[in-house]
């Protein structure tokens, strides 16, 4: 062989150095995927059912036309049921358009997986119904003729919705959990309204419970959102199926 045409090979201590620059670039600290996620990802495709959801979220400022003795009355029960509308709706209507759409089978192809996608858009769901429950409260809450402490008023509703979010992710694990959520909030709204109806349960219940139901519904919620965040292959199977 020419000398022209020698390839000079690397000496051992090139060789080792190599293989420690490779391995240092393949152990570091990267920032995972779904960080650099744009909103627009989140909501593309789905803002009518945003739209419509908010709507849905407005509705109990239809009370507002009732008389202020009568709104005092139903003032709790108003808050706890009507909290969730706008994080239920908002996840029910984009789950129904995708599969009338077909674009669950696109994001099946995402470099990101469904179960993590999914986290994120209900997150994003639970900080705008947050926004629209605040300002809802307040409304409500004024013109009822102030019948609670407001602190309590934002309890109620935030104990709700919490709660409601923490339920929606945990059911997230098994087949058709959304079905299961709905089937379970739906049970305990009807026993709230007949319970309510009968020995007007919701005044009597200390303000101090409600901020601890929304408190340990919210922690739930988050900590359900980073384990999903941190561990997105578990339940791939399950998502795989469906």
């Amino acid at each position: 062989m020419d000398k022209k045409d020698h390839i000079p090979m690397p000496t051992p201590m090139e060789r080792r150095a190599a293989i420690r620059r490779i391995a240092e670039e393949g152990l570091a600290d990267t920032a995972p995927a779904w960080r650099s996620l744009p909103l627009s990802a989140l909501v593309f495709g789905v803002e009518d059912c945003l739209f419509m959801a908010a709507l849905l979220g407005l509705l109990p400022l239809a009370l507002l036309t009732l008389p202020a003795r009568l709104l005092a009355e139903k003032l709790p029960l108003t808050l706890f049921l009507s909290a969730p509308l706008l994080y239920a709706a908002a996840h029910l209507l984009t789950m129904w358009k995708e599969s009338q759409c077909g674009t669950l089978d696109w994001k099946r192809t995402c470099r990101l997986s469904l179960q993590t996608l999914t986290a994120l858009r209900m997150g994003l769901f639970g900080g705008a119904a947050v926004l629209v429950c605040v300002p809802v409260d307040l409304l409500l809450w004024h013109f009822s003729g102030q019948a609670m402490p407001l602190g309590r008023a934002l309890a109620v509703s935030f104990s709700s919705l919490f709660l409601h979010a923490a339920l929606s992710l945990v059911c997230r694990e098994g087949r058709r959990g959304w079905a299961v959520t709905l089937t379970l909030w739906a049970l305990l709204d009807v026993l709230l309204t007949v319970w309510e109806a009968r020995a007007h349960f919701l005044p009597v219940v200390p303000t101090a419970v409600f901020c601890l139901l929304a408190g340990a519904g919210l922690a739930a919620a988050l900590f359900r959102l980073h384990t999903i965040l941190r561990q997105p292959q578990k339940g791939g199977i399950v998502y795989a199926q469906r």
